[in-house]
């Protein structure tokens, strides 16, 4: 299931870009155990949906695109849930 959050970013010529997007929860990959209880790691995927400039919708090009989904990823949001470390670490936990 994918999550829409929004986030803001800045052009070159200074205007406030609020990029709207869908970003899927991220699985981390198991690659201990039993072949059966093994998996890759899913998910993690963003999507932008819109872009808006003082409320009124904009293109973006694909180098802003680019820019914007490796910000994201990179920099996921802190309250939104927990990162992939945490999903990691719960993970290997509660597999232990």
């Amino acid at each position: 299931m994918a999550i829409v959050r929004t986030r803001k970013f800045y052009r070159e010529n200074e205007d406030c870009v609020v990029v709207k997007y869908t970003q899927t929860p991220f699985v981390p990959a198991r690659i201990y155990g039993p072949p059966e209880d093994c998996h890759p790691a899913e998910g993690g995927e963003v999507e932008l949906i819109e872009a808006r400039v003082d409320g009124k919708r904009v293109n973006w090009d694909e180098a802003e695109e680019d820019q914007w989904i490796t910000d994201i990823m990179e920099n996921p949001d802190e309250d939104d849930g927990p990162d992939a470390d945490d999903l990691r670490d719960a993970a290997w936990e509660r597999d232990q």
